[in-house]
């Protein structure tokens, strides 16, 4: 869709973009088809789709064959995608009304296997990548349009063939290095992509997720226990690392540093993935 076909479609609803639902709608065909191509849909396939909007990414996605699940909190929108002639007849799209943050996900995947493919609000990016992630059945696959800023953070600390640590470790990175198999920008959107434009550039981020019997296999411990440790680390992230832990576990944090190698005055940021494995298998 184009721009003005965007505001007839919303005049027809009588408004426009929700700036507090994050409603950006994407324009650039070559944005869509590196989506769909990235996602690697094949018939059949089931794909959770979250704001669907207007459906732009909602029919590329039904035109390769996937079954679209997707969660849409405007209940416009819900009602202009569940006229029959929004999608193809052949197709098979399920609109669930509500708050993607609220809805529990598994219940609507089930055991089956799925992709996680979305331009996601800017506002509920971590949360959404969290709760995809971390499912009790992880997606096969991650393709979100995100916030260019957040797509970088996501995988700043993604290994290189070396082994190597790059760039400086968050909350998220962290999240997203010890539940995937892999992290990556794809491609750089302009804000022109979008109407209306937002002020800033957005990223298309794929994550290939790890199953969880692989993820406790590599780190030695569940990730949930390190992301617990790690949540303390970061809860003061100027200070320094051990002072953090040494507010919570004040008996053994420095002990644990010294027998670990740890420079007692590193910060959270500068702990690797595999650093914080060890740490949490010290301290818990």
């Amino acid at each position: 869709m184009n721009p003005a076909e965007i505001k007839l479609a919303l005049a027809t609803l009588g408004g426009r973009p929700n700036k507090g639902l994050g409603q950006n709608f994407l324009i650039d065909k070559k944005t869509l088809e590196v989506i769909v191509e990235t996602a690697d849909i094949k018939t059949g396939d089931l794909v959770l789709e979250i704001g669907p909007g207007l459906g732009v990414l909602t029919r590329a996605l039904l035109d390769k064959g996937a079954e679209v699940t997707a969660i849409e909190q405007d209940r416009r929108f819900v009602e202009y995608l569940e006229k029959p002639y929004r999608v193809p007849r052949t197709s098979y799209l399920k609109i669930v009304q509500g708050d993607a943050a609220i809805v529990h996900w598994h219940e609507l995947i089930g055991e089956r296997s799925w992709k996680f493919v979305s331009n996601l609000p800017y506002s509920i990016t971590s949360l959404a990548l969290r709760k995809a992630l971390w499912a009790p059945k992880p997606p096969d696959n991650l393709v979100v349009l995100v916030q260019r800023e957040v797509g970088e953070r996501a995988t700043e600390v993604a290994s290189d063939v070396a082994g190597r640590k790059k760039g400086k470790t968050s909350l998220l990175s962290l999240m997203v290095a010890l539940s995937s198999e892999s992290a990556r920008v794809v491609r750089r959107v302009p804000a022109g992509c979008f109407y209306p434009a937002p002020r800033v550039e957005s990223v298309i981020l794929q994550i290939v997720p790890m199953p969880w019997v692989e993820r406790e296999k590599k780190w030695g411990i569940h990730p949930d226990k390190i992301m617990e440790v790690a949540k303390m680390g970061f809860a003061h992230p100027r200070k320094k690392l051990a002072s953090n832990i040494a507010t919570i576990v004040p008996r053994t944090a420095y002990r644990v540093f010294k027998e670990l190698g740890l420079d007692e005055n590193i910060r959270a940021e500068d702990l690797s993935p595999e650093d914080w494995a060890r740490l949490a298998k010290e301290l818990l």
